[in-house]
């Protein structure tokens, strides 16, 4: 009999986890950073670089969780993180700082390709290179180690 108890309570726990989503976008993916963050604004401001960072980072992890939840992401979420990734990337490369793509989103663009790459190419053409720079610049990176850079 025990052992049914955790499941009700995990598809209990998982139910309200996707009715409090909106909630918990919100608190993620704060749309405001992307009034004060513009990338001019961030070009010449390290601190608002690192805000723009850190909240790139929360958004695109709050997205792979929810994306592990429910399969599916807000298209809302989507756009918010395409949209401080391109301003941000562009911004540390105008403030001549090499840009360095979260982890997460990284592990998003793995998981929901399909779902992301429509928004990151939707942003202005400078802010959609600096992203794509920034992201193959990134990948590469990883799979260096298994490269020697030798041609035959």
């Amino acid at each position: 009999m025990r052992a049914l108890f955790p499941a009700p309570a995990g598809f209990a726990l998982a139910a309200l986890l996707i009715a409090a989503t909106p909630l918990a976008a919100q608190d993620a993916c704060v749309p405001g950073i992307l009034e004060t963050h513009t990338t001019e604004a961030m070009v010449a401001d390290a601190e608002m670089r690192a805000q723009a960072a850190a909240a790139l980072e929360r958004c695109a992890g709050f997205a792979r969780d929810q994306q592990r939840v429910t399969g599916e992401i807000e298209d809302r979420v989507l756009a918010q993180i395409a949209t401080i990734a391109g301003r941000s990337t562009l911004a540390s490369y105008a403030a001549d700082e090499i840009p360095q793509s979260p982890a997460v989103l990284i592990s998003l663009l793995e998981g929901a390709f399909d779902k992301l790459y429509p928004h990151l190419r939707a942003l202005p053409e400078q802010e959609n290179a600096a992203v794509m720079r920034a992201l193959f610049f990134q990948l590469a990176d990883q799979a260096g180690s298994r490269t020697t850079g030798s041609t035959r």
